[in-house]
C-alpha cells in the first residue's frame, strides 16, 4: 500500500510555505500540491524516509532563494500578461475606426496647448492636483474592495495596476509648457504625452481593471473550497 500524506502533514506544508514568505494563497496551494506529490514519489522509492527529511530534500531543489524566485517569476509573468493586453488595446486606437477618435483628441489637445489663454495654462496646478486626488481616490477605493480573507497573487498585480496612474501623473507630465510662448516642439510633445496618458487611463479603467476583477473573482471561486 502506497504511503500518503495525512491532513496534518498537508497543514504542515501550508505552514512551511508561509514560513518561507509565500503569502499568496493560490501560490501556496500550487506549492503544497507540488511538494506533496514529490514527497509521495520519494516514499514510493523508500517508504522509510521521514516526512521532514523528504520535505527538505524537495525544498533544496528550489535553490538558495527558496520559493522567493518562483513567486517573483509568477508575478512578473502576470504583469507581462496585462502589459501585452494594454499594448494591444493601445495599438487598436490607431486602427479604423478608433483612429478617428485618436486624431480628434490630438487636435483638441494641440489647440489647447497652442493657446496660452486656455484653461490648461490658467489652471495648471489645479488640474494636476485634481487628477492626482481623483486617481488616489480610485486607487484607495479599489484597495478597500479587495477581500482580506485570502490574499491571491492577482491581488498584488491588481495593486500594481491600480497604482500606475499615480506614477503616470508624476512622470508623464501632461502640461509641459507653462510659459506664455511655448515652442511648437513643446506643444506637440505635451499633446502627445497628454494623449498617451488619457488613452492609458481609458484602457486601464474600461478594459484592464474589469478583466482583472473578473479573474480575481474566478481565482477566489477556484480556491474557495480548499
Amino acid at each position: 500500500m502506497e504511503k500518503r500524506l495525512t491532513n496534518q502533514q498537508i497543514d504542515q506544508l501550508f505552514n512551511f510555505t508561509k514560513k518561507h514568505l509565500v503569502e499568496h494563497y493560490d501560490v501556496q496551494v500550487e506549492l503544497v500540491d507540488h511538494l506533496a506529490n514529490a514527497i509521495e514519489d520519494q516514499w514510493k522509492e523508500n517508504p522509510n524516509i521521514l516526512f521532514e527529511d523528504a520535505l527538505q530534500t524537495e525544498f533544496k531543489k528550489f535553490g538558495i532563494f527558496g520559493f522567493t524566485g518562483l513567486v517573483e517569476q509568477k508575478q512578473a509573468a502576470l504583469q507581462s500578461h496585462y502589459w501585452r493586453i494594454i499594448k494591444k488595446e493601445f495599438i487598436s486606437f490607431f486602427s479604423i475606426p478608433k483612429i478617428i477618435l485618436t486624431v480628434v483628441m490630438f487636435y483638441v489637445l494641440f489647440q489647447l496647448y497652442s493657446n496660452p489663454n486656455s484653461f490648461l495654462y490658467n489652471y495648471d496646478l489645479l488640474i494636476r492636483i485634481g487628477f492626482i486626488v481623483l486617481t488616489l481616490g480610485i486607487y484607495i477605493y479599489q484597495r478597500v474592495k479587495i477581500p482580506k480573507n485570502k490574499k491571491f497573487l492577482l491581488n498584488s498585480v491588481g495593486n500594481y495596476l491600480y497604482g500606475l496612474p499615480i506614477f503616470a501623473l508624476f512622470y508623464l507630465r501632461t502640461n509641459l509648457p507653462v510659459n506664455s510662448d511655448p515652442s511648437l516642439f513643446k506643444i506637440v510633445l505635451s499633446s502627445v504625452f497628454a494623449q498617451i496618458l488619457i488613452l492609458f487611463f481609458l484602457i486601464l479603467y474600461t478594459k484592464i481593471i474589469p478583466l482583472l476583477k473578473y479573474e480575481i473573482n474566478q481565482t477566489e471561486l477556484k480556491f474557495s473550497k480548499l
